[in-house]
């Protein structure tokens, strides 16, 4: 559970090209039916606003799960 802690969702997606972006936006979409253009927004280096608890818990979930790769 540390690991999880200490993944920060902003950094993980910085690190992914153009293509894996629009990878993973689409199974947050998908999978958590989130506005790929809200949490494009909220991932990126200057965000616009923070995300959510919820939405924090997810994304790392989906970090650590690696499903949205396949």
């Amino acid at each position: 559970m540390a690991k999880l802690q200490n993944l920060d969702p902003k950094d993980y997606y910085q690190s992914l090209t153009k293509k894996e972006k629009s990878r993973f936006l689409r199974y947050l979409s998908q999978r958590y039916d989130y506005p790929s253009t809200t949490m494009s927004g909220k991932l990126r280096e200057n965000p616009a606003s923070d995300l959510r608890k919820d939405e924090r818990e997810n994304i790392i979930k989906t970090i650590e799960e690696g499903l949205w790769r396949q």
